[in-house]
């Protein structure tokens, strides 16, 4: 045996004793770091701790029982008296690492305490940990082994620079990682783009970031090039974001309607945030069209994809149901052709396919089932009935998630669903009383333009869907058919607003245009009377 066994048997038991208490106190301290959102309880605080200071704890434990069993054997007693100053060496090593641990834990618990996230990044932890634990090293080799710690600083001085020259990447990456993580600028779950790479950031450490785009792509890249990129934040300040949408419309679509239009878009995706409020204007006369610009504000600018095409789909159903044009691109002449023919277009009456096609819609819906039917249930219209009535129909295309009306609006039209579905929502005390769906067939909105009364509940287009709208022209030639429609209509309205008297009452004294709401049959029959003239 040399001289150097006994201290390479010595290094080998507290190497064991280090690699036993990890072993064992390793699912304790997988727990660390994953803070919770809102303040943990007592209990969670204290296991905590505990797991902080566990692996110092075993360690010194294991140690003590090591000397124990030593003691019994000779020997491990002559060991113990020959390297006393190891073993106290040792027990203060861990004594000083069980402090800092102590620390580590105080600082993290109160944090967690109050449901906030530690302010120092874990790269820098790691740092600041191994700083101190060398630290501690240093000093129980000085003070309590009596070694001179000099020429060691000075051999690891070199060899410091004689490994940074070789890792200079390395290096880079890290003290990179370090100006990242001290400023804040990257941490998991914010949504950036670097460099053109988009996507939400899902782990960061020493040497690179993580970063998941949307496609599911996960991109991983070195924190010195990160350092040197242009990064756009998603997510702070604050998320809220504003969003550009542009379009074009004819010159002979007015500018305010066109505005309307794409504002209605807007609205109309849950998305967009009311405040700000979006905003649409004009931005340049072009030869073939009016170039318009539509600005919105969302907090989810990482999903700019789809909202922005939501919008663009919405504008489209908007542009389609008020007749408003999307130029494209051509010559003076061409244009002024193409528009004289739209122009004619838009005067001249729906065509043959499109009167029967709403014939047959408005035949079998419940305007003609259960409507206008007399009091053994059979139809009051006939077939030219409705070819008279079908012509001033407006078919309107609405998308998924527009809404029709909103609860507590004035109207005076009505719907017949030609297709599609919608969800109704009816609020009571700022809590939805009531929903329901409507399928082809389906008459709504009918109770407003009988008598008066504000829109009863929210309508929502749950898909794709055609309407056939009763403006007021359609509903003035459907009064007029027969002498006796008024007075059938005026008593199925006393009816149903008999049944829900109170809740009529109520959107009754909402409206604010100061139009007259009819609720008795004598009014509603005078209300529909007047509206034809008679």
């Amino acid at each position: 045996m040399n001289q150097y066994t006994p201290l390479i048997i010595e290094i080998a038991v507290l190497t064991l004793l280090w690699l036993a208490a990890s072993g064992m106190t390793a699912p304790l301290r997988r727990r660390l770091g994953k803070e919770g959102s809102g303040r943990a309880p007592a209990s969670t605080l204290a296991l905590d701790l505990f797991a902080y200071l566990s692996r110092p704890l075993l360690v010194l434990g294991l140690t003590q029982l090591a000397v124990l069993l030593s003691a019994n054997w000779p020997a491990g007693d002559v060991w113990l008296s020959a390297h006393h100053a190891h073993l106290t060496a040792w027990q203060i090593f861990w004594l000083g690492l069980g402090a800092i641990a102590l620390v580590e834990g105080i600082a993290h618990t109160a944090y967690h305490w109050r449901g906030e996230t530690f302010p120092i990044p874990d790269l820098l932890l790691d740092i600041i940990r191994a700083v101190l634990v060398l630290a501690v090293g240093f000093m129980v080799l000085r003070m309590e082994l009596g070694i001179d710690i000099g020429p060691l600083l000075a051999s690891t001085a070199l060899l410091t620079a004689v490994i940074g020259f070789a890792l200079q990447g390395v290096l880079g990456n890290l003290l990179a990682g370090m100006s990242l993580h001290l400023v804040r600028t990257l941490r998991p779950g914010i949504w950036v783009d670097v460099d053109g790479v988009e996507g939400r950031i899902v782990k960061t450490n020493w040497r690179e970031t993580r970063i998941r785009t949307r496609g599911g792509h996960m991109y991983i890249i070195p924190n010195a090039r990160i350092a040197e990129s242009k990064i756009h934040n998603y997510s702070e300040p604050t998320p809220l974001r504003r969003h550009v949408v542009s379009v074009g419309a004819s010159y002979s679509d007015a500018p305010d309607e066109v505005l309307g239009a794409m504002l209605s878009a807007a609205r109309a995706v849950p998305e967009v945030r009311r405040n700000p409020a979006p905003e649409a204007m004009i931005t340049a006369f072009q030869d073939y069209g009016i170039n318009y610009r539509l600005e919105f504000w969302t907090t989810e600018l990482q999903r700019h994809n789809p909202i922005d095409g939501a919008v663009n789909r919405n504008i489209w159903y908007q542009f389609k149901r008020k007749g408003i044009e999307i130029p494209f691109p051509m010559s003076d002449k061409l244009l002024n052709d193409f528009m004289a023919v739209v122009y004619k277009q838009r005067k001249l009456p729906p065509v043959e396919e499109d009167v029967e096609a709403a014939v047959g819609d408005l035949r079998d819906s419940d305007l003609c089932t259960k409507v206008f039917v007399d009091t053994d249930g059979n139809p009051l219209l006939s077939h030219d009935d409705l070819e008279i009535v079908a012509p001033l129909v407006k078919r309107q295309p609405y998308t998924h998630g527009e809404t029709l009306c909103a609860q507590g609006d004035a109207g005076e039209t009505f719907w017949v669903i030609a297709s599609g579905k919608l969800l109704g929502r009816v609020e009571q005390d700022s809590r939805v009383a009531a929903e329901f769906e409507l399928r082809p067939g389906a008459v709504v909105g009918e109770m407003s333009a009988l008598t008066g009364v504000p829109r009863s509940a929210t309508l929502t287009v749950a898909e794709s869907s055609e309407l056939l709208e009763f403006g007021h022209e359609a509903f003035r030639a459907l009064l007029s058919l027969h002498e006796d429609i008024p007075e059938r209509l005026s008593e199925l309205a006393a009816r149903r607003a008999a049944e829900n008297r109170a809740a009529l009452e109520v959107l009754a004294r909402q409206r604010e245009d100061g139009e007259e709401v009819q609720l008795e049959q004598k009014g509603i029959l005078k209300r529909l009377l007047r509206m034809i003239g008679r």
